[in-house]
């Protein structure tokens, strides 16, 4: 085992002794730098999780013990404000008859975790129906929100900002469609997300959260594409199959689905072909977390049909490979066209950032180019075929 795998399984242990009321004593051996436990702890997202149970903590290095705290402290503070910014849009949101659901991080930390704090996040995403963008964009400026400068590739997505007290940029990343891309759109279905939300009432009167089963199958999609694109953190994108924080969300949303929710989540996985997939990340929770699954829902799981497209898609990280899966998935030929023009014309920032040494070439002539390198790219897969 590595170093960073004998890590990982320190802090898996950790958890759930925390978790349980238990004492989690420190076993690493003593050449092990609490520098680099911490990139681990922060990379699972549970520096609050463990300062919350400081008392068990029994001999941690106490350099390692402080910056849990110091980070659980602006955690808390980032909290505090981000509700109060968040809250105050879907308030006026649902104002002005505008339905919104609140996904992803926001909605676990808020409806299932006892403590917001602890679900660790950069931002809230939050859907909103097509027809319903511009007005929602008007009422975001209105608040003060103002657009990010979101990255290159994105199609139903954008960023906004906005400032609070001084302290923090807070964002919102407005969603149109639960998933950004067409190969993973028939699989979240954004009527689903509207059809069974739920209140939310501990982050805001107006706001809502899809339901449980739903959840499920976005949070399994969101880890399988992270496993391949990495996550953001302090020291640069880093890639794993889970996250503890994951894994602790996994549990939270099974112990609260019902039967109904249960025999719904099967028959989601059924219609499309995510079974197995979500079959894994609860394996993959109960690894980590030692809890224990129904044998028999997961070989339910298990025998539902896995989508063939979905399979190639995941299978290969590589950007290009998954573009052309998506553009023959896209459901119209509008979404075609979107997809092709601005996969193709990036804009001049995204164009600067990957070549930086060509800082006076005119845009065309960076399109050009980002072109020319794709199609040899493209060519290049077809002769290895």
């Amino acid at each position: 085992m590595n170093e960073i795998a004998s890590i990982d399984e320190f802090l898996a242990v950790a958890v759930r002794a925390c978790r349980a009321g238990q004492d989690a004593p420190w076993t690493l051996a003593t050449n092990v730098d609490p520098a680099k436990v911490w990139e681990r702890v922060e990379f699972h997202g549970i520096a609050f999780l463990l300062n919350a149970h400081e008392q068990h903590l029994t001999k941690w290095p106490e350099t390692l013990i402080d910056r849990m705290a110091e980070e659980a402290r602006l955690i808390a503070l980032w909290e505090a404000t981000h509700q109060k910014s968040v809250s105050q849009v879907i308030d006026a949101l649902a104002q002005a008859d505008i339905e919104s659901v609140v996904m992803k991080g926001t909605a676990l930390a808020y409806a299932f975790h006892a403590e917001p704090a602890t679900r660790r996040r950069g931002d809230t995403d939050l859907l909103v129906r097509p027809e319903d963008q511009d007005r929602t964009r008007a009422i975001l400026r209105e608040l003060g929100w103002y657009r990010k400068d979101d990255p290159h590739g994105l199609y139903y997505q954008e960023g906004w900002l906005h400032d609070a007290a001084g302290f923090f940029v807070h964002a919102i990343d407005l969603h149109w469609e639960p998933s950004d891309r067409p190969v993973l759109q028939p699989v979240l279905p954004i009527d689903t997300f509207f059809e069974g939300r739920r209140a939310m009432p501990t982050l805001q009167t107006h706001a809502f959260h899809p339901d449980p089963a739903i959840m499920i199958v976005h949070a399994v999609i969101n880890q399988k594409w992270h496993a391949l694109h990495g996550y953001d953190t302090e020291n640069g994108r880093l890639a794993a199959a889970r996250r503890l924080i994951w894994s602790v969300d996994f549990d939270l949303l099974c112990e609260a689905m019902e039967h109904q929710d249960w025999a719904r989540l099967h028959a989601h996985c059924n219609t499309h072909g995510v079974g197995p997939l979500v079959a894994e990340a609860l394996r993959g929770m109960s690894a980590d977390l030692h809890n224990s699954i129904p044998e028999s829902v997961l070989a339910k799981l298990d025998q539902a049909p896995m989508d063939d497209t979905l399979i190639r898609y995941f299978a290969n990280p590589d950007s290009l490979a998954q573009f052309w899966i998506d553009l023959r998935r896209a459901r119209s030929w509008e979404q075609k066209r979107r997809l092709l023009s601005t996969r193709a014309l990036p804009p001049r920032d995204h164009l600067l950032e990957k070549y930086p040494g060509a800082t006076k070439w005119p845009t065309v002539l960076l399109q050009g180019r980002m072109l020319l390198e794709t199609a040899g790219r493209a060519l290049r897969k077809v002769g290895q075929r």
